[in-house]
């Protein structure tokens, strides 16, 4: 078999997952295989044939389908951003003495994290599927600005800081596809997401550090009860 025809095949980790278009990209639950880094790459790799650029207007829109997007595989996403959340909180824990402090509490009020509460329906008590789906997906939009600043900032494993934030936008853009009522996702307001980017590069040490371990706590928790709520969808 000629060197050309080889690269041409897709590799044996490709050929396990193949997306409803027919595209080969990378299974999520191979990620033991890969470093940070390059699964973070593969997560964009899925984004990219999962959610083709649509083609030019007028066009024969009964023919471009985008396939459906699972739980089960929002799950091991999930799954797979709180691990590494752990291991960021950890080293933050052991490299730079960020552990539960109570001194953060005054520094969290400056901060606008977003949080799941009753009303966002994602509980099992009052359960709202289209809801939560939307809720969750304007939180994870609003995190963004500071899951940047994390990727940016981060002085410890800046891959595990780079994977958090890719694979968190990938996670944003599954919901975009599976919710319904997108129209009503909160998008951040240009001129205040510039000057809280201004307010957060401004930061001292002390507090610069303090917003990441706010953030990874923060994230934690409305990814757990995200976890939760997509199970039950």
């Amino acid at each position: 078999m000629s060197e050309a025809h080889s690269a041409l095949e897709p590799t044996r980790n490709e050929r396990e997952l193949h997306l409803p278009s027919g595209t080969p990209a990378m299974n999520f639950l191979s990620t033991s295989a890969f470093s940070p880094l390059a699964f973070s790459l593969g997560l964009l790799l899925v984004v990219a044939t999962a959610f083709p650029t649509p083609g030019p207007l007028g066009g024969d829109a009964t023919s471009y389908r985008l396939p459906l997007i699972s739980a089960d595989k929002m799950e091991e996403l999930i799954k797979y951003i709180l691990g590494k959340i752990s291991a960021l909180k950890k080293e933050m824990c052991d490299n730079y003495n960020k552990c539960e402090d109570s001194k953060e509490a005054l520094a969290e009020n400056n901060l606008n994290l977003p949080k799941l509460a009753e009303k966002d329906g994602c509980f099992q008590s009052g359960f709202n599927q289209e809801t939560c789906l939307t809720r969750i997906t304007t939180g994870l939009q609003e995190f963004q600005i500071y899951l940047k600043f994390l990727q940016d900032k981060y002085e410890g494993d800046k891959e595990n800081a780079k994977s958090v934030y890719t694979s968190t936008n990938v996670l944003l853009q599954m919901l975009k596809r599976k919710g319904k009522n997108q129209d009503e996702v909160t998008i951040p307001v240009p001129t205040v997401e510039v000057g809280l980017q201004a307010k957060l590069q401004s930061q001292e040490e002390w507090l610069r550090h303090t917003t990441i371990h706010l953030t990874l706590r923060r994230l934690e928790d409305f990814l757990q009860f995200s976890l939760r709520a997509v199970r039950i969808m």
